[in-house]
Parts: C-alpha cells; sequence; structure tokens
C-alpha cells in the first residue's frame, strides 16, 4: 500500500494537497474532557464526591502542570491513566480548559 501511494504521487495521480492528515491534530480540551472525563467528573468538573470533585481542594488545580498532566497521562488513585489514548499536547488542552473554561460553568 505505502508503495502505490508513491507511485500514484510520483505518476501525478495524487498531490500532497488529497490526502488528509487531520486525524494528526490534537484534539482540543473540551474534547478531551467530554471524552475521557466527564463520566466521572461531571459536565461542570463537580463529580459525584469529593475524591472526583476538581474544584473541592482549591490547591489541587494549582498544583504544577507537569505533575497533573502525569496524573492524567500514568493515572493516580482510583484514576486510570490515558498515557495509551492521549498525547502530551491533549493533556495540556484538557489540563488548560479545566483550569481556565470548565471552572466557569
Amino acid at each position: 500500500m505505502k508503495y502505490f501511494a508513491i507511485i500514484a504521487v510520483l505518476a501525478g495521480g495524487w498531490t500532497a494537497n488529497d490526502l488528509d492528515f487531520s486525524f494528526l491534530t490534537a484534539r482540543t480540551g473540551p474534547e478531551v474532557y467530554e471524552s475521557f472525563c466527564q463520566n466521572c467528573h461531571g459536565e461542570n468538573g463537580r463529580g459525584a464526591s469529593r475524591e472526583t470533585n476538581l474544584y473541592a481542594d482549591r490547591r489541587r488545580l494549582r498544583t504544577a502542570d507537569s505533575e497533573l498532566i502525569t496524573s492524567i497521562l500514568d493515572g493516580k488513585g482510583e484514576m486510570p491513566g490515558y498515557s495509551n489514548i492521549l498525547t502530551y499536547e491533549e493533556a495540556q488542552n484538557v489540563l488548560n480548559y479545566i483550569r481556565e473554561d470548565l471552572k466557569r460553568r
């Protein structure tokens, strides 16, 4: 298949503009949150219990980005890790969303 694509490009059948690489772009914070976080943390991040409420402890979201991103990717306590699903950039996107946009809901 790879060789077919190369031959097609060389033969003038396709150009780089014909190929769709949109699947390589990082998902936005809201997309990641709705897909992976909302079931436990709720629509507004307040969850059903203190453990799942992202805003119950004010210090929690003031923690360094690197530590929170590690928690998102590797998991912490009952929360599973998402390193096999999310990129670092997507983890950063969802963290920014939780800190800046979600808390206003």
